[in-house]
């Protein structure tokens, strides 16, 4: 596997803003010019899809901070990579900082596309154009069981073995990308801890994915315990004239399957307003409050109550199946915040915290 690493910047659209910005730092002496950095590309050989894949890895803050112990991270694997990569990896920034942190740091892996139908979709097309019947809609379709071998098998892998990994994975994708996600769900639920998929296209081949729920549930009963499934759904005013009714129909019968078993960590939320093109970016930060329900402390409680910041995170390991404990920076937090409010019982029950999870060297 040959691998090429590049790195990712971000760079401001708005022209006036750009040239203050250079101006500002031409005039400070000794001064240059900085580029933000928010990720690297890597590029992979797949010997499962037979060519070569593109793959945006962006770190979390900390991760190589050495003024504190190297930790390991969940892992978000971001399908449509080139489309949803830059804001995403913003977002998991903005609502993992502490010590308000919905959710810990992650490591997110955008996934760029090659042959998307193909990738995504679980079935072959037979579709034809309604303007031309002789035209095949989606002839390359039908691969996403090889993709997700591909992501299993050798994106999986490498990210673990070239990055300090946690043993806990989400899974995210848009329209085809939520439809890859649900099949994913109902075909390998062990592949991933939780899937979020954003307006799904549940209409694909005669609403294929919604037979294969109900087939599910007929064989296994209810699924798998600690999973969680996130799914939203756009308004798509474009309904209102004439456009296409599937996806909202499908979407719709999906919800109604899964709410009347009732065993899955489960949400759904419809936005008002929001079309296809635009529901992800609510969706996505919804989804990740939603999986991580349960993360956040109140700093504030911990004064009169240290013991409660591990009974918490048990709580929560204990429903995401998987093993979560305090973090270094948000400890650190803690017994600033202690410190500053001469809070000393509790600064102290923490600093023994601390040097329980990361002791010094």
């Amino acid at each position: 596997m040959s691998i090429n690493t590049e790195k990712i910047h971000t760079m401001s659209s708005n022209l006036f803003k750009f040239l203050y910005i250079s101006l500002f730092l031409l005039s400070i002496p000794g001064k240059g010019q900085e580029k933000i950095v928010i990720g690297e590309k890597q590029n992979l050989f797949s010997k499962v899809l037979n060519e070569n894949r593109e793959i945006w890895v962006h770190l979390p803050k900390t991760y190589d901070d050495n003024t504190i112990n190297p930790a390991r991270y969940p892992v978000i694997y971001l399908l449509d990579g080139e489309i949803n990569f830059e804001y995403f990896s913003g977002m998991t920034d903005f609502i993992s900082r502490p010590p308000y942190a919905d959710i810990p740091e992650c490591i997110v892996v955008g996934i760029k596309n090659t042959e998307r139908t193909r990738d995504l979709t679980p079935t072959k097309s037979e579709k034809k154009s309604p303007v031309n019947p002789n035209v095949i809609l989606f002839a390359d379709s039908g691969g996403s069981e090889n993709f997700v071998k591909f992501m299993q098998e050798e994106v999986k892998p490498f990210i673990n073995k070239n990055y300090r990994t946690q043993d806990y994975s989400i899974l995210v994708g848009h329209s085809f990308g939520g439809l890859f996600a649900i099949n994913t769900f109902l075909s390998h639920p062990d592949y991933f801890n939780a899937y979020v998929a954003n307006d799904p296209s549940l209409w694909w081949d005669h609403k294929v994915t919604i037979s294969r729920t109900q087939q599910y549930l007929e064989k296994n009963k209810k699924f798998p315990a600690n999973t969680s499934l996130y799914v939203s759904q756009a308004d798509n005013e474009e309904q209102q004239k004439n456009w296409n009714s599937d996806m909202t129909q499908a979407i719709d019968e999906f919800k109604g399957i899964i709410e009347k078993n009732g065993s899955l960590n489960y949400k759904h939320s419809f936005f008002e307003g929001e079309t296809h093109g635009t529901v992800s970016y609510q969706g996505n930060y919804e989804a990740l409050k939603f999986i991580f329900k349960g993360f956040r402390t109140d700093i504030k409680q911990l004064a009169k109550d240290p013991q409660k910041l591990e009974d918490d995170y048990k709580k929560f390991s204990e429903k995401t199946g998987a093993g979560f404990i305090p973090s270094e920076p948000y400890l650190n937090v803690v017994l600033k915040f202690m410190k500053t409010n001469n809070f000393k019982e509790s600064e102290t029950y923490f600093m023994k915290m601390k040097n329980k999870y990361y002791p010094k060297k």
